[in-house]
């Protein structure tokens, strides 16, 4: 299964992935897929989100281009983080195909 059609996948389950970007092993919650300045992109939290009040979260929002990411798998171990980004973050997608 091709990484884009695994993120949808996990956005549609709301579920977390793990990935390799640029190298470098990480995980997160993939919240919209589809394109910007002509690449496929995904809007994610990546890193952990502790759900708990007193721990601050521990991930960023990220909108990274398809192509970059490698080795994409569910991981339904991890919970999916449930924020919401803002509206900042979500400038990197122009055309959306699947959201949560």
């Amino acid at each position: 299964m091709s990484a884009y059609q695994t993120l949808k996948d996990a956005i549609e389950k709301k579920s977390a992935v793990t990935f390799t970007f640029h190298g470098e092993a990480g995980f997160g919650s993939p919240h919209s897929l589809g394109t910007g300045d002509g690449e496929e992109r995904v809007l994610l939290y990546r890193g952990d989100d502790a759900h708990e009040k007193e721990i601050p979260p521990q991930g960023k929002w990220s909108c990274i281009r398809v192509q970059d990411l490698t080795g994409v798998h569910l991981l339904p171990t991890i919970p999916f983080h449930s924020g919401h980004p803002d509206e900042s973050h979500l400038k990197g997608l122009h055309k959306i195909d699947v959201s949560v």
